[in-house]
């Protein structure tokens, strides 16, 4: 069993709570679920909904004194300013899910004084989770046997790779790309795209375009926690919390190394 500190021992909790509900997203994936499209156009399903109900329960037990803004939860968006919070997506990447794809994931983040400082990412297709506090570990099944921790990995020879979005990667997206001087491009939904960051798969996940916050707070602890992180486009790392623009995000550039950032520069 590997020692934890106090904010990777929590994300170990968060990581448990995010694989519970990532059985009852498996479990209806195969059954089937009815869905429909919210207004601003993205599809939400019972599956969302179901995973919601598992993840605040547990989240509500386990930390009743920390309020969660949750994505299927519209009542928690009109939160105001807190300390401490979670941000919560219980099923990013809903377009694969109903199309039976297995890149789509649980999201959990802890957020205090506007930076992501522990999460979990829960792959239920692969019964796989990562979660970062002071460190960032990752384990290949739903028992957590054999943790492992992820090191950091130098910088790669010969350029750079960047990861897209498979389902919204827009011209500008990969624009940018460009503009890393990257020699390969590679796709995938869901926010599994920042675990291959921090997996040394890829260097950059650039995203120009509507995203919100529990999409990546996630994520962001996670390359956080070995050197990265998600930045602006203008170098500044993210704040969360609810702004002018509620809790959308500007267009970013997720890295896995801070030295990556001057390079994209």
């Amino acid at each position: 069993m590997p020692q934890y500190g106090l904010r990777t021992a929590l994300a170990r909790r968060l990581a448990g709570i995010a694989s519970e509900a990532g059985v009852v997203l498996d479990c209806l994936q195969k059954a089937g679920c009815r869905s429909a499209l919210k207004g601003d156009g993205s599809p939400v399903s019972e599956a969302d909904i179901a995973a919601e109900v598992v993840i605040s329960r547990a989240l509500a037990e386990a930390f009743p004194d920390i309020p969660v803004v949750s994505e299927e939860n519209a009542a928690s968006h009109v939160s105001g300013e807190m300390a401490s919070f979670f941000l919560v997506d219980p099923l990013d990447g809903t377009t694969a899910y109903l199309a039976g794809a297995p890149d789509y994931c649980v999201l959990i983040a802890l957020i205090e004084n506007g930076t992501p400082v522990a999460s979990a990412i829960h792959s239920p297709a692969t019964g796989q989770s990562w979660w970062a506090g002071e460190a960032v570990f990752a384990a290949e099944n739903r028992a957590f046997s054999n943790p492992r921790a992820l090191e950091i990995k130098p910088a790669r020879e010969g350029g750079g790779i960047a990861i897209i979005s498979s389902h919204h990667a827009n011209a500008a997206s990969r624009a940018l790309c460009q503009s890393l001087h990257i020699t390969e491009i590679i796709a995938e939904n869901s926010a599994l795209k920042f675990v291959r960051l921090a997996e040394g798969e890829a260097d950059f996940y650039p995203r120009v375009g509507r995203t919100m916050q529990w999409d990546i707070a996630a994520g962001d602890a996670l390359l956080r926690a070995m050197g990265g992180g998600v930045f602006d486009l203008q170098g500044r790392p993210f704040r969360y919390g609810a702004g002018p623009d509620g809790w959308a995000n500007p267009d970013f550039l997720a890295i896995r190394r801070q030295p990556d950032l001057d390079h994209a520069a």
